[in-house]
């Protein structure tokens, strides 16, 4: 019962630390400006934050939140929002129907709410956030809560952000 609940609150909308969740997209380089930003911690009101940190916390919401009536919807917005071998990963591993059969079964859910916003890097065509979320999952009448930070790694490809790595922290 209890290894249940710790690998649901490993996993989520696609694979955390071992798979896309901690892939980047190693595509052709373009000359860039990125300079690391002095770690800037930024309000977390969403509308706040510039369009890649809104990016970058609605792939976190997505990944990180969902019910078993909610997972593929989530799933989706995570592959709207992603490019790349991340969003490749993605694919890779898209929801199954015994998956969800099983999260039905137990009950499983997880919650996340973002505690803080760090911008790292920030430049015309990159960016990079540090995203610490307050996580609680559930299943099988179980509940773990947790505090996790995540590194989200964006690109702006065609004019528009999108998620290109998205990695927990140790």
């Amino acid at each position: 019962m209890i290894g249940a609940v710790a690998l649901l609150a490993l996993g989520g909308c696609g694979p955390r630390s071992a798979g896309p969740s901690s892939q980047r997209d190693d595509g052709p380089a373009s000359p860039t400006r990125a300079q690391p930003a002095a770690a800037t911690v930024l309000d977390i009101d969403p509308a706040a934050l510039p369009l890649p940190g809104r990016i970058a916390v609605r792939y976190a919401r997505a990944a990180r939140s969902w019910t078993p009536n909610s997972y593929r919807a989530q799933y989706r917005r995570q592959l709207r929002l992603s490019t790349g071998s991340l969003r490749s990963a993605l694919q890779d591993a898209a929801p199954t129907r015994k998956q969800l059969a099983a999260y039905r079964a137990t009950h499983a859910r997880m919650d996340a709410t973002v505690a803080v916003v760090t911008r790292l890097v920030e430049a015309p065509t990159q960016a990079s956030y540090e995203l610490v979320l307050d996580e609680r999952s559930a299943a099988a009448g179980q509940i773990v809560r947790q505090r996790t930070a995540y590194v989200v790694e964006l690109q702006q490809r065609s004019g528009a952000w999108r998620v290109t790595a998205f990695s927990v922290q140790p």
